[in-house]
């Protein structure tokens, strides 16, 4: 019921602002580095780059949109995306833990569609490497549903990741890191002209790590290369050409450790410790390889008319070998121990494989209709994903003692071939904005998409899955304000693909359907880097499978799920000092009723720099940021997860040429579980620590 008095509270203050913004004078505001560029690109993001399409500005977009650039992710020191997107509103990272297979976080309450460079990047599990943050220009987030641009989707948003490429201008950087679990780390940021008139350039990104990590025997290694050409023969046509390739030598990390010994201590006290390793040293590992050839190309054709296209191609394989905590024993006490105290182990083989290739194209037109100032944006997309896991699973076997482990060795194991799996998707889409006097903001949009899901049954033949298709919609209001205030409401739809086979009937599932309402406000005041943000939302996810009472051992597609609340961000500064700040309030319900598992409710973070502009100090910076991440539950509301606060600090010195820092998060070290449930429960990264040295040239 607090929750939404509040947001009832929240809507009649919006109401409230056209009268509140007539009244409001704002005092000189004196802007010392106008331009807004650091050390390793713009300070504050406050355009949507390409996540909407537009390049809009954040304050003029009725969404709920984030924007981490470079400056960023090297101020906050993220060494993943997770840990990049952990300071963003709406967003819970850690979802499981230690874990290097993959990126995991949640955006108001649902885990979100992944896309890099505007296209498609992840289909099935474990198959792929993931991004390392140094080849990266920005993370975005787009909260709330997204089909009608990005097609099939989760109803919490999209995460993109965006490359660095020559089409954008750079500072060459060369980079060297130390940091902790002898982490040693090397990179370059190399760009430069191919010919005598500029038409032609060149920009290298690469990275060279060798690390271990918390868990015990484990590894952190990657090459990661990134060269890219852009031919831009006018200031109407540009075309970039991007290579990647990137090889990832890691552990797994994860464990699956047990409640007891985890989140509780055992009997006699004693507590596994978070540096925990279940597995076998040279058995476990996670090697994943990556290739990918991205074209880039927009032309405008005239003063209404111009295009976007990009294009990708990628290959990956992994070889994934896992030994974890075995799920057996549970009548034991404590649960899923041996009774002689010692813990079974399952053994898992996985040599995987993906090929995809994507493509999304549109037009833009600019023209003015009956008074209003119109941009038209027609787009088509094409996805062709195949992808396979040859596999084979132990049953539970080898115990060891996990807090005095002695290893044992791993069994022969033999992988299943996979049949494989298929993913075709196409889409048609329309967005358009609708400005009058340049205040007024309307956006709507309609998609359509297609999407079909294949296996193999037999060698040379293929079977049919599923073959849907859906309709999306998308509308939104915006008035911007003289002062910078901009309220805006908006409703948006999405589908997604995910639910295969048919009900009693021999009826075919339908895709999962989502929806949001979203009333908002933004405020920027003029002439500066500030940016205020507050909204309110109401999701549902519909179209989700429960127990068919009627039929047992079938399902019917009736099933919802909910994420209602509030969310608050600003980014601003006072003299010498930066704040930026971020809470986010949920009210989610899963199917049965429960709330969603592994959600955090309540979230919040809080950086704060200081940066000396004059007297002894000056160019020292200094950071500190804590980092809240309430209780979550199991999805039946009997176990639960409790709250904790992890504290990040950052010290560094700068010159024109030269930064060096030192980056610190969980600065105090604590023990703490992200997420734990009857399958297993998963420890958070402790202390780590990384001084980094960079210089421009």
């Amino acid at each position: 019921m607090y929750l939404r008095r509040t947001a009832l509270s929240f809507c009649a203050l919006t109401a409230a602002l056209p009268a509140f913004a007539k009244d409001v004078e704002l005092g000189t505001i004196l802007v010392e580095n106008e331009g807004g560029q650091e050390f390793f690109g713009e300070a504050v993001r406050l355009d949507t780059g390409g996540l909407m399409k537009s390049g809009d500005s954040i304050a003029e977009t009725p969404r709920s949109v984030s924007v981490i650039g470079a400056q960023e992710i090297a101020e906050r020191g993220g060494q993943t995306v997770e840990e990049v997107l952990s300071y963003t509103a709406g967003v819970t990272t850690s979802e499981y833990g230690m874990d290097a297979r993959s990126d995991w976080y949640l955006v108001r309450g649902f885990r979100p569609r992944t896309f890099h460079d505007g296209l498609p990047s992840r289909y099935g599990y474990y198959n792929d490497t993931t991004p390392a943050p140094f080849l990266l220009d920005s993370v975005e987030v787009l909260r709330g549903p997204a089909s009608g641009l990005y097609g099939n989707s989760e109803v919490g948003g999209v995460v993109n990741t965006r490359s660095k490429t020559a089409a954008t201008p750079s500072e060459n950087i060369a980079q060297l890191s130390f940091g902790s679990h002898d982490r040693k780390q090397v990179a370059l940021d190399y760009s430069g002209d191919l010919n005598a008139d500029g038409t032609l350039r060149y920009r290298f990104v690469g990275v060279l790590r060798d690390s271990a990590t918390q868990v015990d025997y484990s590894q952190d290694d990657t090459l990661a290369l990134a060269p890219s050409i852009t031919w831009q023969p006018s200031e109407d046509t540009s075309l970039t050409l991007l290579a990647n390739y990137q090889k990832d030598d890691q552990s797994p990390l994860i464990q699956f450790a047990p409640l007891d010994g985890t989140l509780t201590p055992l009997a006699d006290g004693r507590e596994l410790s978070d540096e925990l390793f279940i597995g076998e040293p040279g058995f476990d590992r996670f090697e994943t390889e990556q290739r990918a050839l991205t074209a880039q190309f927009e032309h405008r054709f005239n003063s209404v008319w111009s295009m976007d296209a990009t294009a990708r191609y990628q290959s990956s394989d992994a070889d994934y070998r896992h030994a974890w905590w075995s799920y057996n024993n549970y009548e034991n006490d404590p649960p899923r121990y041996n009774e002689d105290g010692t813990a079974d182990r399952t053994f898992y083989i996985a040599d995987k494989s993906l090929e995809t290739f994507a493509v999304d194209a549109h037009a833009t037109a600019e023209y003015r209709l009956a008074g209003w100032d119109m941009r038209t944006l027609m787009g088509v997309t094409y996805s062709d994903a195949q992808y396979d896991s040859d596999s084979v699973t132990s049953a539970p076997q080898r115990p060891i003692d996990p807090f005095d482990p002695v290893y044992t060795g791993a069994p022969d194991l033999t992988p299943t071939p996979d049949a494989g799996t298929e993913v075709q998707e196409t889409g048609v889409y329309v967005q358009n904005r609708a400005t009058w006097n340049d205040r007024l903001h309307l956006d709507a949009g309609v998609r359509w998409g297609r999407i079909e899901s294949d296996t193999e049954a037999t060698a040379g033949s293929a079977r049919a899955l599923d073959e849907d298709e859906a309709w999306t919609t998308n509308v939104a209001l915006l008035y911007a304000f003289d002062n910078g205030v901009s309220p805006y409401v908006s409703y948006a739809e999405s589908f997604r693909q995910e639910v295969a086979g048919t009900d009693a009937n021999g009826t075919p599932f339908d895709p999962t359907r989502g929806e949001q309402y979203e009333i908002g406000v933004k405020f920027q005041p003029p002439g500066t880097d500030m940016l205020f943000s507050a909204a309110a939302f109401d999701l549902t996810k519909s179209n989700l499978t429960q127990s068919d009472p009627a039929n047992p051992g079938f399902q019917v597609q009736t099933g919802e799920a909910t994420s209602r609340g509030l969310e608050f961000s600003a980014q601003t500064e006072w003299r010498d000092f930066g704040f930026d700040a971020s809470a986010t309030f949920l009210e989610t319900e899963n199917a049965d009723g429960y709330t969603i598992a592994t959600v955090a409710e309540t979230t919040g973070s809080l950086w704060v720099d200081y940066s000396p502009s004059q007297g002894a100090l000056r160019g020292w910076s200094f950071g500190a940021g804590a980092r809240y991440t309430g209780e979550k539950w199991d999805g039946a509301d009997s176990q639960k997860t409790p709250s904790h606060t992890l504290y990040d600090a950052r010290v560094a010195y700068e010159t024109d040429r030269y930064n060096v820092a030192l980056n610190v998060r969980n600065l105090t070290d604590e023990r703490h579980v992200t997420y734990c449930a009857s399958g297993g429960c998963y420890f958070g990264q402790g202390r780590s620590v990384a001084l980094t040295a960079t210089t421009r040239f």
